[in-house]
C-alpha cells in the first residue's frame, strides 16, 4: 500500500469513528426511560461505538471508546448531580472508573468473537460488553449509591436497579445490531 492510500485509509476510519462517536453522543440523549438515581434505556446510544469496535477492531475502536467514556463523564459531571454524593476521593475514584471510564472503554471490545464465531459472535461480543458495563454499574451501585437502599441490601438494591435499564438496553442493542448486520449494505460498509 502507498503512503497515499495508508493516508487515505486512515484519514476514513477517523472520520468513521469520528462519525459514530458522535452519533452516540446523541442518541445518549434520547432517553425511552430515565432513572431516577442516573442511567436509563437510551435509543441505542451504545450501538455506533459496537459496530465501529466490529468493523476496526479492539485496536481501531477502543480510542472511539475511551472518547466516549470521556464524553460520558463530561455529561455527568456538567448536570451537577452526580459526583455530590461522592464524599470521600475513594468514592470519586470508583464513581470516575466504573460509573463513566471503563464500563463505556469496554465497547471498544465489542468486536471480540467477530472472527470466529460470525454474525452470532457480532451479536454475543456486543452483549458481553454490555454485561461488563452492568457489573461496573454494579458496583458503584454498591459502593456508593446503595446508601439509599433503606432496608435493602446494598448489594439487592444495586442489581435490581441496574437490571432495570442495563437488561432492556442489553437486548435493544443486541436485536438491533443482529438486524444491521443482515443488511447487505451495512455488511459492506462494516467489511463483513
Amino acid at each position: 500500500m502507498t503512503e497515499k492510500n495508508k493516508r487515505r485509509n486512515n484519514l476514513i476510519k477517523l472520520a468513521e469513528c469520528s462519525v459514530m462517536l458522535a452519533l452516540s453522543v446523541v442518541l445518549s440523549f434520547i432517553e425511552i426511560w430515565k432513572m431516577p438515581m442516573g442511567g436509563g434505556i437510551t435509543l441505542l446510544s451504545m450501538l455506533p461505538v459496537c459496530l465501529i469496535a466490529v468493523k476496526y477492531g479492539t485496536k481501531g475502536a477502543l480510542p472511539t471508546a475511551f472518547l466516549y467514556s470521556a464524553i460520558q463523564f463530561a455529561i455527568g459531571f456538567s448536570s451537577g448531580n452526580v459526583f455530590v454524593y461522592c464524599v470521600t476521593p475513594v468514592t470519586w475514584i470508583v464513581c470516575l472508573l466504573f460509573d463513566y471510564i471503563v464500563p463505556f472503554s469496554v465497547l471498544g471490545f465489542s468486536g471480540i468473537f467477530r472472527k470466529k464465531f460470525g454474525n452470532t459472535g457480532i451479536i454475543a461480543g456486543i452483549a458481553l460488553m454490555i454485561g461488563i458495563r452492568f457489573v461496573c454499574h454494579y458496583i458503584t451501585g454498591v459502593a456508593i449509591w446503595g446508601q439509599w437502599a433503606e432496608d435493602m441490601s446494598p448489594y439487592l438494591y444495586s442489581l435490581i436497579y441496574n437490571v432495570q435499564y442495563m437488561l432492556p438496553e442489553c437486548i435493544l442493542t443486541s436485536v438491533a445490531a443482529g438486524i444491521l448486520i443482515k443488511i447487505p449494505s451495512v455488511r459492506k460498509l462494516l467489511a463483513l
